[in-house]
């Protein structure tokens, strides 16, 4: 009875633990600031945009649950190569996903407010 005892004990950790961090780690409101040169930051609602999303990688493909990192770790402003340019890569994934959804900002004042 004890085994079993301590053996709940610690999946209750775990799982507390586990969600705890992965509801830590996200944001209500993010505002992406990287590529702010010609038009102002963007500021959106994270919160919301996790409920309506399936999962975390459909916004962050690459990372694994729990570990996903801002666009522009993998993204650059400037990119040559493989790598999409940070601003397509959001102008995509953004904007593809409101027009997909017809729901949300698709037009550069939408999201650039002034």
């Amino acid at each position: 009875m004890k085994k079993f005892a301590a053996f709940l004990a610690i999946v209750l950790a775990v799982t507390f633990s586990a969600g705890m961090v992965i509801g830590a780690a996200a944001p209500d409101k993010v505002t992406i600031k990287e590529i702010q040169k010609s038009r102002p930051a963007v500021e959106f609602n994270h919160k919301a945009h996790e409920t309506r999303a399936k999962a975390c990688k459909d916004c962050h493909h690459k990372n694994e649950p729990g570990k996903e990192q801002k666009c522009s770790a993998c993204h650059k402003a400037k990119t040559e190569g493989k790598v999409v340019e940070l601003k397509e890569a959001f102008h995509t994934t953004c904007k593809d996903c409101h027009k997909k959804m017809a729901k949300g900002p698709t037009k550069c004042d939408d999201c650039h407010k002034k």
